[in-house]
């Protein structure tokens, strides 16, 4: 059965089988004419003498099932060396989860010719989904937030006088092709008490890059290709912007650290530069899209960061691709208090200038009652799924399980990957209506 898979379609191997068949028929022939035909023929001949022996009489069908049998053999042999130099080929480079090279390129044949999807936000959050997105398809953009100013992160921009380097590394690892060790090592921080103390190795990494090479994309693409990653990730800026917060009560709160930690209710969000310049990869990849994902991630000071800047705001209202906005599992204390699902998408709305959100996916799972108690003393709730207020916004629910119950509220990459990958095929079809509708039945949506 393993045999049969290399004749699967969409593996490209059939043609070069035949192409390989039409060679060996070449070579053979020109070796005939080399060695001159008549060795052939008393060799023909030899066999005849030795059949009439044996029966009396020249028997031309026993000859010819000799020969199909010699034939046959020389394709087992060719088919047993050619798997042999495959396996001996590709062996050390073949990862592990799969059984055979057949299934590793008919993967990644499919996660090539995969959806181009382009996701927006920052932190914990896109991250997750990134490590479930790239086992689906590997045209993947991630355009993430450089306001972060906490931590090593924050330590590095002053320093330095760089962008945040703290998401961007966390999407490159997300996205690698093997995270394991390289995974630990961007993540780890250094102990001790010196400077380097708290400093994350992946963050003086990416900022020792663009220090060398001079260019933000450029560190970007080099980090890439040595952490082999499957999609690209940018920056939305390459200005070194602070992220404000204005309050209801009209007090300002500056840096996005400091913004969840004011306790208020939040105003709106600005920055300074006061326009800050978008990176044309960025853009074009927006207007490129075949789908494009909000989120998941902190609403104030990792999603709108990204729309503060005008040009990713303009492309997301002009691009014809389909937007979706994953909802947060919990409310955020200090930034979402109280938030619903339709407040999330309103905000978003107005600091875009337009209704961009067609879907709008949001957690309905179980949660343990002794993980709400515990974020409950965080003043965090589950996030409350208002359909009307939904509607109002002229915009699509999907309410599903999303929660990995070993990790409490954390979003489960499986489950969030699957349930992307097939609203986007469905609106890949431009939306059949057969295909729609078994979409929307599967997840008990009704449609507008």
């Amino acid at each position: 059965m393993r045999f049969f898979k290399w004749l699967h379609p969409g593996l490209h191997i059939k043609r070069w089988l035949f192409l390989f068949g039409l060679g060996m028929m070449g070579t053979s022939f020109g070796l005939v004419l080399m060695f001159n035909y008549q060795w052939l023929a008393q060799i023909e001949e030899w066999l005849f003498r030795i059949l009439y022996e044996m029966t009396g009489h020249y028997n031309y069908t026993v000859l010819a099932t000799v020969g199909i049998i010699i034939a046959l053999i020389g394709v087992g042999i060719m088919s047993f060396a050619t798997r042999k130099l495959i396996r001996t080929m590709v062996g050390v480079v073949m990862p592990s989860e799969y059984e055979n090279i057949s299934d590793l390129i008919l993967s990644n044949l499919k996660r090539t010719k995969g959806p181009k999807v382009v996701v927006i936000g920052g932190g914990t959050g896109l991250s997750i989904m990134l490590r479930g997105l790239k086992t689906k398809t590997y045209n993947v953009t991630a355009i993430v937030a450089v306001a972060d100013d906490g931590g090593s992160t924050g330590r590095i921009r002053q320093d330095l006088d760089i962008i945040a380097p703290g998401d961007l590394r966390n999407c490159l690892v997300a996205l690698a092709e093997k995270e394991g060790l390289m995974e630990k090592l961007f993540a780890h921080r250094f102990g001790g008490s010196g400077n380097l103390t708290g400093h994350s190795f992946g963050n003086l990494f990416i900022a020792a890059l663009i220090e060398v090479l001079g260019d933000v994309e450029e560190a970007m693409e080099a980090t890439s290709k040595i952490l082999k990653v499957r999609g690209k990730v940018i920056p939305s800026s390459a200005d070194k912007i602070l992220l404000h917060a204005e309050m209801m009560d009209g007090t300002v709160v500056d840096g996005e650290s400091h913004i969840p930690l004011a306790r208020g209710k939040i105003k709106r969000v600005f920055t300074t530069p006061i326009c800050p310049q978008a990176i044309q990869s960025a853009i074009d990849a927006i207007y490129d899209a075949d789908a494009i994902v909000l989120g998941p991630g902190s609403l104030y000071t990792s999603i709108i960061p990204n729309l503060c800047i005008p040009r990713i705001a303009q492309a997301l209202c002009e691009s014809k691709a389909k937007k979706i906005y994953i909802c947060n599992v919990m409310t955020q204390s200090g930034e979402t208090d109280n938030y619903t699902v339709a407040d999330h998408v309103r905000a978003i709305h107005k600091q875009v200038g337009c209704r961009v959100i067609d879907f709008v996916v949001a957690n309905n799972g179980h949660i343990h009652t002794d993980v709400l108690q515990r974020y409950a003393k965080k003043g965090a709730r589950p996030v409350h799924i208002d359909k009307k207020d939904i509607q109002s916004e002229d915009t699509i629910l999907i309410s599903t399980d999303l929660v990995n119950p070993e990790r409490g509220v954390t979003h489960d990459a499986k489950k969030l990957a699957n349930v992307l990958m097939d609203l986007i095929n469905a609106m890949r079809t431009d939306l059949s209506p057969e295909l729609l509708q078994y979409y929307l039945k599967r997840y008990n949506i009704k449609h507008r």
